[in-house]
């Protein structure tokens, strides 16, 4: 069912001078029905006040100022030449409300309090009516225009407020998405380079070995460094790439996050460093969707960077990824003796965590009777959706 409302606002936004002159047409014909204008001086007050009308969002406080004098001009026409002044009150109480919801400067809401007062008083000295007046219906008239005057005024201020605090929340609401993707950045580059680091590190340390007992193989590791190096700066330029371009509309084409399928190629490279490294795969992983993918690669990444770092030399990993009933489990372990790595002490652990927690999964990091184990559960809906993403 369409909304009115939303209709008229969309007609507004295209057509704006239309639908100006089109609200100041629909309330001159009110007023000419509530009091009709008498003598030129009466329809040329009129004229100028429905005149303001649609000049009252482009140069609202102007417009309101020319309405108080057309009005207070008509009032003194009103007892210079017995007459009733024309009804301009609904203008001006449109004009009024204009105003203080568009009225940026500091003196704009003391001119509409100004204004609204002369209109006030006007009502009060040249009331709108034909004929005599008594004083009861003098002051009734009065006290409503001055009454509405003020509703006007401050449901234009109401308004106004509503609309800062809107602006308020979007800004604030746009600085945490900013503070999210630079954390998201921080996490990307956190896992690409601390591998890749990792990588290099082990590779020269035993190509320096090989430097004076084995040429060729110092060869080898330098020649891996190499490619080790090139590899980082390509997969840091592509994730920069993609977190710039990854929420525009316009088509931009984006290189793939690692998945699944990278996993050997990540392997490959942790050999290369001298670690000894297992896959397991079991049950069906194609079904898995891409930010599913993305979370087991870093999670086996991390894992591995950390064994690099801190298993010792000689040490074995098992890397097992299963599609288990209701989720994937991803289980990496060494039987390293070194130094394991402290909870805490950096962010690799903490992120691991965080991206399992992002699709409503844990993780377990601790030391076993023959090393260090991390297994990660990341729950998936085998009907086909994806559940737990927060």
């Amino acid at each position: 069912m369409t909304d009115p409302l939303a209709g008229m606002r969309a007609i507004d936004r295209r057509h704006p001078l239309g639908w100006d002159l089109g609200l100041a047409a629909a309330v001159a014909l009110v007023s000419v029905n509530a009091g009709p204008p008498s003598g030129p001086v009466g329809w040329a007050v009129f004229a100028v006040v429905h005149a303001a009308v649609v000049l009252r969002r482009r140069r609202p406080q102007p417009a309101l100022l020319v309405a108080g004098a057309a009005v207070a001009a008509g009032s003194l026409g009103a007892l210079l030449a017995p007459a009733a002044p024309p009804w301009t009150y609904l203008a001006v109480w449109v004009l009024l409300f204009g105003a203080a919801l568009r009225g940026s400067r500091r003196g704009s809401l003391a001119t509409t309090v100004g204004v609204a007062a002369l209109v006030a008083v006007c009502s009060l000295v040249a009331p709108p009516i034909a004929g005599p007046v008594t004083p009861r219906e003098h002051v009734t008239l009065t006290l409503a225009v001055t009454g509405t005057s003020a509703a006007a005024l401050l449901l234009g201020l109401q308004v106004r407020g509503r609309r800062q605090r809107l602006a308020a929340e979007q800004a604030e609401i746009a600085r945490a998405a900013a503070v999210a993707e630079r954390s998201r950045i921080a996490q990307e580059m956190h896992d690409v380079i601390g591998h890749n680091l990792s990588v290099i590190v082990s590779l020269a340390t035993g190509g320096g070995v090989a430097v004076r007992t084995s040429p060729d193989d110092a060869e080898r590791a330098f020649a891996a460094i190499g490619d080790v190096g090139r590899s980082s700066v390509r997969e840091v330029r592509r994730v920069l790439r993609v977190l710039r371009h990854d929420a525009s509309a316009d088509g931009a084409p984006l290189s793939p996050q690692p998945g699944l399928d990278d996993v050997d190629a990540l392997l490959d490279s942790v050999r290369g460093a001298g670690l000894a490294v297992a896959l397991r795969r079991s049950g069906d992983l194609g079904g898995l969707d891409a930010g599913r993918r993305l979370a087991v690669y870093r999670i086996v990444q991390e894992s591995l960077t950390n064994v690099l770092r801190h298993a010792g030399p000689g040490a074995h990993a098992d890397v097992g990824i299963a599609r288990e009933p209701g989720a994937v489990v991803v289980t990496v372990s060494d039987d390293g003796r070194g130094r394991p790595p402290t909870p805490g002490a950096g962010h690799g652990l903490l992120g691991m965590r965080e991206r399992a927690a992002a699709y409503g999964g844990e993780l377990e990091a601790g030391p076993t009777g023959a090393g260090w184990r991390v297994r990660a559960r990341i729950p998936v809906d085998d009907q086909g959706g994806q559940e737990g993403t927060r």
